[in-house]
């Protein structure tokens, strides 16, 4: 009996494999290029692991590249337009039912306003927090629009401006701290605690204090354990099950001991101050004068527990963006000191305003902010989207309803015929050569997408520049900086301008990108 049962188990597994097998190879997805060994039968072969290593989106380009010698996108621009029509390979078959796209076209049809392609619930879905989904995990796009147009009280570009005080504050603080501090400062590190405050103050009405425990010579714990999240999203996506199994051990183990790893502390001690924060924010009026992010959306009848998650997800994985933007920026006009001048005399020449139209309209700041968002490109996630009832043709390859279509922001940013050398820090790409001006690039300006495209572009957009405006300037105002250990010297790709490019530092990309290393620069007081 035992054994007809095995040889029965044994029967159906193989007609599983088989059927497996040939769903594989008769699948409309088999005349799209394998991304590796494995890639068409399971998540498991190429795709996760090199999630979970942080370098999906750094090979996955490399790759498209590859396949570019035969394959042509965005045909339609030529030359005379400023656009070329040499492009990587479009579509890799990185999942028995996803597909990685390269492709510019490709990427408006599938993000524009009222396409029909969905958000992938299986990655989505983990970033809703108690069972209210904010914006970014709002997979239905009625309620997504409805959302937003709430959301747009405080982050349209009409309303940004308002933010001036808060930010400024924010940013004078932390220049006291630093001039108070060591000569040499982690960037990084430091623009992190910056932003956290920015943002805790913004959406709780109530600062979490990340500065003063930077300057005190301390990381918040609950800071550094959430952002620690973003790199367990493969993790969380690929085995939800198996993580919530161990949640729940490690609760019950919590209950009889007292003991949890500090990963879990540090989530369960930001959790606990996004709860009591809160039912501050419900129960008083916001101090600074300006409403904060749950009053705003109570007093437009969304429920508070929804205002809750709103404001949590601000600070959530993968949120540390604008803080390593500005942190690249910084260290790579450390190694450029007459840019940094020329900048601090536009910045007298304007009476060092910390206004948002006053700012964006400084050549060299733009072209710094621009470049700073475009070379770090630190929202590297992919964005993977559900293909509609009937397919879709693209490339001439069909794609079946139900297929994950993906890619990633970050590579038009790093596109090398729209950015020739893109993985240099260079503003001049931007500038005239006067740098009295912006210049004029179409193919340039058509690839820079850092906030996405469509209904889903990031909502936070005009905050991030202001935020960044304003951080470049007092800094720049305030300080010289140099480098502690000057990046490898490109002066021979120079341009002839008053810039040094600087290459990327070495980085993992997980939800946000993190750097491998320090960034740390050397401030003196002007």
């Amino acid at each position: 009996m035992t054994v007809a049962i095995l040889e029965l188990a044994a029967a159906f597994l193989v007609v599983v494999v088989i059927y497996h097998v040939v769903s594989v190879y008769t699948s409309p997805l088999s005349r799209i290029p394998s991304a590796g060994f494995g890639a068409a039968f399971s998540r498991l072969a190429w795709a996760f692991p090199h999630e979970y290593n942080g370098t999906i989106t750094i090979d996955l380009p490399k790759l498209h590249e590859k396949l570019g010698n035969t394959a042509s996108h965005d045909s339609q621009y030529d030359c005379r337009n400023n656009i070329s029509s040499k492009s990587p390979g479009p579509l890799i078959r990185i999942a028995p039912n996803e597909v990685s796209f390269y492709s510019r076209e490709t990427y408006e049809t599938v993000h524009k306003v009222g396409s029909k392609f969905r958000k992938d619930p299986r990655v989505y879905g983990e970033f809703v927090q108690g069972g209210h989904p904010a914006l970014f995990s709002i997979t239905d796009p009625v309620e997504h629009a409805k959302r937003r147009r709430i959301m747009a009280q405080l982050f349209s570009r009409s309303k940004v401006p308002q933010l001036e005080k808060l930010i400024v504050a924010h940013v004078e603080r932390f220049v006291s701290k630093i001039a108070e501090g060591e000569e040499t400062v982690d960037v990084g590190v430091a623009a992190r605690a910056l932003e956290v405050d920015i943002m805790s103050d913004f959406s709780f009405g109530t600062p979490i204090q990340a500065v003063d425990a930077w300057a005190s010579g301390t990381q918040l714990a609950m800071v550094e354990k959430n952002d620690k999240k973003a790199t367990w999203m493969p993790v969380l996506t690929t085995f939800p099950l198996l993580c919530d199994l161990w949640d729940q051990l490690e609760n019950f183990m919590f209950r009889i001991t007292g003991w949890r790893t500090q990963y879990t502390k540090g989530l369960a001690d930001f959790q606990e101050w996004c709860q009591e924060t809160w039912q501050v924010a419900l129960s008083t009026t916001s101090p600074n004068g300006f409403p904060n992010l749950i009053e705003t959306l109570c007093n437009a009848g969304l429920p508070s527990e929804t205002a809750l998650s709103e404001a949590r997800e601000n600070l959530g994985p993968g949120t540390d963006t604008t803080s390593a933007t500005l942190a690249h920026i910084l260290w790579a006009l450390a190694h450029n000191p007459s840019y940094q001048n020329a900048l601090y005399e536009d910045m007298v020449a304007v009476g060092f305003s910390t206004n948002m139209t006053v700012l964006e309209n400084i050549p060299r700041l733009q072209a710094c902010v621009k470049e700073g968002i475009r070379w770090a490109g630190a929202a590297a996630a992919m964005l993977p989207r559900i293909v509609p009832p009937a397919g879709i043709v693209l490339h001439g390859r069909f794609i079946p309803e139900g297929t994950v279509l993906t890619s990633s922001p970050i590579w038009y940013l790093h596109d090398r015929t729209a950015y020739p050398n893109p993985k240099v820090f260079d503003p001049y790409r931007w500038l005239t050569t006067d740098a009295h001006d912006i210049s004029d690039n179409r193919l340039r300006d058509r690839f820079y997408i850092p906030f996405s495209r469509g209904a889903n572009v990031c909502l936070g957009a005009h905050f991030s520049y202001l935020e960044l405006y304003v951080s470049v300037a007092q800094m720049v105002r305030n300080f010289y900086l140099e480098p502690r250990e000057p990046a490898h010297s490109t002066r021979d790709q120079a341009l002839g301008q008053d810039w040094i490019p600087v290459p990327l530092p070495g980085r993992k990309e997980w939800v946000a990108a993190v750097t491998v290393g320090k960034l740390e620069v050397i401030h003196r007081r002007r």
